[in-house]
């Protein structure tokens, strides 16, 4: 545990962050390295198929994802004001609320993958791969809940480093096992698209059981065998007061993304592709600027629940500073190799070659996003930090809801654009975003939520540091 009430500031962003973008990657390098080996292995339609489950499995977890955030957001309050009591309260009714939740949302999503493919307009010669790769990576919803709750947990009370080990574990035995199960060399069954998704399930239980274990051995506060399980209803409220906003930010996102699909879809499994390939680069360009916002809001968190307003300030000046460095130099890399970094997801050969020209013709309109991305993620990463999450949805249903679906429709499907059009929509309604988070941050509002009370006895949290 990590307090960032006193010290360096610049050292401290760089030194928490660093951890976060290592971490952060080899949690992208899962999905990269399986669209890597689904599309050298399998083709392009196999990737295609990927790319139209992708969406859905972002909206699934969403609301799991904004209680998450709900829970950082305490722990790291908790923990900036040195308050244990209320600490292991958190830990222990966020857990349970969000277990719970998990196991709803595993049976859903077994019960109506088909009818979500349907939704999306997947292209008929792709569902059933889609389907069965979907059904199996709902199996590992539970596994990779816990996993990502162990990750998140350590991140809120200011641990990069552990997060870090074991997401490298993760990803030495997804890279390991993904090709084996999909292939089937000697001994192993060859899965073929659905070998991809228990790779990664069997990667995440293995590295979330020796990740608990070694926490709880470190820190005996994670050992969940000494939990106090007591349902604490105000501050299950105040997790949900927090948390729905933000799951509802994420559904909406989601939606956005599911929206978004549907009219890729429409125009073949070629474009469907490109766009899966796409992804998966956004997704790499994105992680710095989401890792510093990440850090942003623990710190923040823990700089707000302090009441050092100035320290909060001047974390939020470097870290813009430091993500729109890092969003420059991938966008350079977009515009310049576009041809390349497709070309390291197919073949060059037959069908595959119109999939890469897609490619092409998409990095030169999204590749500017990844700078508007910088700005949004650490802005709102300081707003989340004060638990104004209701803000951010506001700001999320505008930028999404209100211009990028209607105009990528308008652009795509009335205007004469093509594809095109949807990329389009994309990066204008991106930089209202920024504006708009622009905006509202420098209003102040955020500054005078009311933060959580102080535990009635607290106890001192001693300073490893």
């Amino acid at each position: 545990m990590r307090d960032f009430t006193s010290g360096s500031i610049l050292r401290q962003v760089i030194t928490f962050s660093i951890p976060l973008i290592a971490g952060n990657f080899f949690l992208s390098a899962y999905n990269i390295i399986n669209m890597i080996w689904v599309g050298r292995l399998l083709g392009h339609e196999a990737v295609a198929a990927i790319s139209a489950a992708m969406p859905i499995l972002f909206l699934f977890p969403s609301f799991l994802i904004g209680l998450s955030m709900a829970a950082n957001i305490l722990i790291a309050q908790a923990y900036g004001r040195k308050d244990m009591v209320l600490l292991g309260k958190v830990l222990s009714n966020s857990f349970s609320v969000m277990l719970i939740i998990c196991l709803a949302l595993t049976v859903a999503g077994i019960f109506l993958r088909d009818v979500l493919l349907g939704l999306v307009n997947a292209p008929p010669a792709i569902r059933p791969m889609a389907s069965a790769f979907l059904g199996i990576t709902f199996i590992g919803f539970l596994p990779g809940f816990f996993f990502n709750w162990m990750n998140g947990t350590l991140r809120g009370l200011g641990d990069s480093k552990t997060p870090l080990k074991i997401l490298f574990l993760a990803t030495l035995l997804n890279i390991s096992l993904v090709p084996l199960l999909i292939a089937g060399p000697g001994p192993f069954p060859a899965l073929g698209l659905t070998g991809a998704a228990w790779g990664s399930i069997t990667a995440n239980i293995l590295a979330g059981i020796w990740g608990y274990r070694y926490i709880a051995r470190k820190n005996p506060i994670f050992n969940i065998r000494k939990w106090d399980f007591t349902t604490d209803r105000l501050l299950v409220k105040k997790i949900f007061s927090i948390g729905i906003p933000a799951s509802l930010q994420m559904i909406v996102v989601s939606l956005s993304g599911v929206f978004i699909l549907s009219l890729v879809n429409k125009w073949g499994t070629e474009v469907t592709a490109a766009y899966g390939i796409g992804m998966q680069i956004d997704q790499l360009a994105f992680l710095p600027a989401m890792s510093i916002g990440i850090a942003v809001t623990s710190m923040a968190g823990q700089n707000l629940g302090a009441q050092l307003f100035e320290r909060v300030e001047q974390a939020t000046r470097i870290a813009l500073f430091l993500s729109l460095a890092i969003a420059a130099c991938f966008c350079a890399l977009v515009y310049i190799f576009p041809y390349q970094i497709g070309s390291v997801f197919l073949k060059q050969a037959g069908a595959n070659l119109v999939v890469l020209d897609h490619v092409v013709i998409y990095y030169r309109w999204i590749g500017f996003c990844y700078l508007g991305y910088a700005v949004m993620f650490t802005l709102q990463g300081v707003v989340r930090s004060s638990g104004d999450t209701v803000a951010l949805l506001v700001l999320a249903l505008i930028s999404l809801v209100l211009v990028r679906v209607p105009l990528a429709y308008f652009l795509s499907q009335k205007a004469g654009f093509g594809e095109n059009g949807i990329w389009m929509g994309i990066l204008f309604s991106t930089f209202i975003g920024i504006i708009l988070s622009y905006a509202y941050y420098k209003t102040g509002r955020w500054k005078r939520k009311q933060l959580m009370p102080h535990s009635p006895r607290p106890n001192s949290v001693p300073n490893p540091e």
